[in-house]
């Protein structure tokens, strides 16, 4: 394309474009399967004519970047119209060992900017073809004509600029998976088989804002949790805070806060904002209720959002807030002629919407 937009396995983008089920007990079966299937005479089939159209130059191979370790996110930019591929393979027997309750495993999508869409193919190739189904230069979208493609984002422009985070039933041993950009996009990909590692954000991610002083804001969310738990536990939250101007605006109530200003994934809040305003030790929670004193300026709108940070290096963000800050001062009589008046601030924060983001999602998918 005539440049690398492509930021090595790790590095998050920057910001300005820096950038039937298996038998409990049996887990030798898909292990034996995916040994069987890597042996050059077993099945052997001509993807380069079944899988004709991954030749397209907008299919794009990273090479060893492609594969992907689990738990190690990968960052990648994209072109609008353009697709990167990669591949994940499994042989954990612990992992296939765990009842049928937590043998799933995660594959989450987070845009930084921009809108990118989710395909998901299992156990064989091809590679799931976007452009079998999206046309970017006339905005057509069509679903259900998507090919090789198991499970996938919603297309259909109500979720462009969201995250997509899948947690699914753990039932093969590989995966082929098509990051698909409709714009300039920047993101973060990352599929994890250890599921008890990532911290889930406590009460549906909401947070809740109160001014109690002239520049404090006081910020309280619920502990984040763990499926299962005992993996790992939690290390630190990270708050992130940025000032909206007065004609900012979300203009699709799915995101937050638009698809040029994602606020609510990891990745989106690095690549717009400098760094987190405060770091909270989790074993600064009670109860399970955590809370944290940030400062904000009166008669300014915020976005403020926390992200909670595992002992394994796991991070994912809560559902974030916007809050418009105010101060007025009151006058009062301190003695009976009225002769001594004292200001007493008093604050009156406006919680202008508590965005709650549906986080995750659970599907049954066997094959």
């Amino acid at each position: 394309m005539g440049h690398d937009p492509h930021p090595p396995r790790g590095t998050p983008p920057q910001r300005g474009w820096r950038r039937g089920r298996r038998r409990p007990g049996r887990p030798w079966v898909l292990c034996a399967a995916a040994a069987l299937s890597a042996l050059p005479g077993a099945a052997a089939q001509d993807y380069g004519s079944v899988c004709a159209f991954e030749g397209d130059p907008a299919f794009i191979d990273l090479g060893n970047d492609s594969v992907l370790k689990d738990g190690v996110p990968v960052s990648g930019t994209l072109d609008a119209n353009y697709t990167h591929t990669y591949t994940y393979s499994s042989s954990n027997v612990t992992a296939f060992n765990q009842a049928d309750e937590y043998r799933k495993i995660i594959i989450n999508l987070e845009p930084c900017t921009g809108t990118v869409f989710l395909m998901v193919r299992k156990t064989r190739r091809c590679f799931p073809n976007p452009y079998s189904c999206i046309d970017v230069a006339t905005n057509t979208r069509a679903p259900t004509e998507c090919q090789w493609v198991h499970f996938m984002t919603e297309i259909d422009g109500s979720r462009d600029g969201t995250p997509t985070f899948f947690e699914v039933p753990f039932t093969t041993t590989n995966y082929f998976i098509s990051v698909f950009a409709m714009e300039n996009a920047a993101y973060e990909l990352t599929v994890l088989a250890d599921t008890g590692a990532l911290p889930r954000p406590g009460n549906n991610g909401r947070i809740t804002a109160n001014q109690t002083e002239k520049i404090g804001v006081n910020l309280s969310w619920e502990a984040a949790y763990y499926s299962p738990a005992g993996v790992t536990s939690t290390y630190q939250y990270l708050i992130y805070s940025s000032v909206l101007l007065e004609d900012e605006g979300q203009l699709n109530r799915a995101v937050f806060f638009r698809k040029d200003k994602i606020m609510n994934t990891v990745c989106g809040l690095g690549f717009n904002t400098d760094e987190p305003v405060k770091s909270v030790d989790a074993s600064t929670c009670v109860n399970g209720q955590c809370s944290a004193m940030v400062e904000a300026l009166p008669n300014m709108r915020y976005i403020f959002n926390v992200v909670a940070e595992s002992q394994r290096g796991m991070k994912f963000a809560y559902a974030g807030g916007v809050l418009k800050t105010d101060w007025e001062v009151v006058r009062q009589a301190t003695n009976p002629d009225n002769s001594t008046l004292a200001a007493i601030g008093a604050v009156a924060g406006s919680l202008l919407g508590i965005i709650v983001m549906t986080y995750f999602m659970l599907l049954n998918i066997y094959g």
